[in-house]
């Protein structure tokens, strides 16, 4: 419970920038990089969707649990890892080892993701950097739980969830807001904008390194085909939201660069 209560203290005081680049969070990369869910049997079973898991699935969801009851204190956050019904084959990439994941609140902090099948002897592993992309979409999630801290003060509720998400789900969530889904970022509100931001710089960091991430996300006009070269969030985001002129593009792009300059902080 300490270690908890001085994270919280942590999100009320610091910004979320550094948050994000503690070894809190960081050391996830590494766990996921020794997970034995890489390897594992990931052809799914069950009964119903509810049911359907994998021996990949059950491996990463131990790995995740054993991390977050080390990191955050026994029991603070509960990982939930369902399994695609339908099947990958390894050549869909790393961009298809999750095929979703969601941060909720009840009276514990869970993070939920979906993670891929295959039916044809391959492993999580042969989908290309697997251990990266798992990494990026958790700390997705873990921005939310920090926004989430954050609006509660530290004292998170029931109550207070509902509060926190009454806007977002009153302009219909992710299905419902369509094109804008990306960038809301409404005050006291779950900040898609905030994590895609995120997101991205963590896949450019990834993919050129700290310092070229950095300078791409600082340029005044930026250089969107190498963006979209090297980050699978703004080719979603350009999909689903073709206009590149919107002020909030440009938002979220400044937002990348502070994350970026401080994922290669000491």
């Amino acid at each position: 419970m300490n270690e908890l209560r001085q994270y919280i203290r942590g999100v009320i005081i610091e910004s979320r920038f550094k948050q994000m680049n503690k070894a809190k969070f960081t050391d996830l990369k590494g766990a996921l990089e020794a997970s034995s869910f890489l390897d594992a049997d990931p052809d799914g079973d069950g009964d119903d969707f509810e049911s359907w898991s994998s021996e990949a699935a059950i491996a990463l969801r131990d790995t995740l649990n054993d991390y977050f009851d080390s990191k955050f204190g026994l029991g603070e956050i509960n990982a939930i890892v369902k399994v695609s019904m339908l099947s990958d084959d390894p050549s869909a990439g790393m961009d298809s080892v999750l095929k979703g994941a969601t941060y909720y609140y009840d009276d514990f902090h869970n993070v939920e993701v979906i993670l891929a099948s295959m039916d044809d002897g391959s492993v999580i592993r042969d989908m290309g950097d697997a251990a990266q992309k798992a990494y990026e979409v958790i700390m997705h999630e873990l921005l939310h739980m920090q926004q989430f801290l954050k609006f509660s003060k530290g004292e998170p509720t029931v109550e207070k969830w509902d509060q926190f998400m009454a806007e977002y789900i009153k302009r219909g969530g992710s299905a419902g807001m369509g094109p804008d889904y990306f960038f809301f970022d409404e005050e006291d509100s779950p900040s898609e904008l905030e994590t895609f931001a995120y997101q991205m710089a963590a896949e450019l960091v990834n993919a050129l390194g700290n310092d070229p991430a950095t300078a791409l996300l600082r340029q005044q006009n930026p250089d969107f085909d190498t963006i979209r070269k090297n980050s699978a969030s703004f080719r979603d985001i350009e999909r689903k939201s073709p206009d590149l002129s919107r002020p909030e593009l440009t938002t979220m792009v400044r937002r990348a660069k502070q994350y970026a300059k401080q994922m290669g902080a000491d």
